[in-house]
């Protein structure tokens, strides 16, 4: 299992580059500040205080490959446990429920990996305002093609809340789940996603009722 960044190097000198080269070092120490108790690592809520949500797909990209310390494309769990202290050096690593958690985050497709490149075209796909497609998204990150199982396993991703059912809210976010910097859904169409996975009308998608709108 791991996390996949886009295959060949671009020669663009990140091997050379340092995470601190794109974030505030003040925002760094915040971060790592509060995480320092064990477990107490949650991906989405260091990307932001950190300030990488607000960054570009191509500097998150370019943050991915820094993170890729042997180069192999991958970010494998053992880089992965040792992911705080690419921001700061006197980090403690991650706890294996940590690890294991953050690498079932990235996993969006179950399939034991992501693949940058192809979620980065998805999500270049639907910059526009009221350009998202859910079918021609879920085809493009390779979503469609997966089991059931590994459909459920990205819902349990998706549903930030663990409430067992994706909200309206966590819907608005969807994006943010494939890619960091990625833009909220509009009201239109986080109304026509919920819509069209909602098929009992109790307002949330339940895990069923995903596993059915993804292979519809």
């Amino acid at each position: 299992s791991s996390l996949q960044t886009s295959g060949a190097p671009r020669g663009d000198n990140s091997s050379a580059m340092a995470v601190t080269d794109f974030l505030a070092a003040s925002d760094i120490a915040s971060a790592i500040n509060a995480c320092k108790a064990k477990d107490s690592f949650r991906p989405k809520i260091f990307f932001k205080a950190v300030g990488l949500s607000k960054k570009t797909p191509d500097e998150i990209e370019r943050v991915f490959k820094i993170l890729d310390q042997d180069k192999s494309g991958f970010i494998e769990q053992d880089e992965l446990q040792l992911f705080l202290q690419n921001f700061s050096k006197g980090a403690r690593p991650l706890t294996a429920a940590e690890t294991k958690a953050f690498l079932l985050a990235g996993d969006s497709d179950g399939d034991g990996k992501i693949g940058w490149e192809d979620c980065a075209a998805a999500i270049k796909a639907c910059e526009a305002a009221d350009s998202f497609n859910y079918k021609v998204f879920f085809a493009k990150v390779g979503l469609s093609a997966k089991s059931e199982e590994e459909i459920k396993k990205a819902f349990f991703v998706i549903d930030q809340d663990k409430s067992g059912f994706i909200e309206e809210d966590e819907l608005k976010l969807f994006l943010q789940n494939f890619v960091a910097g990625a833009r909220a859904l509009t009201a239109a169409e986080t109304a026509a996603f919920l819509k069209a996975g909602d098929s009992d009308g109790d307002g949330a998608i339940g895990v069923d009722e995903f596993a059915a709108l993804v292979k519809a």
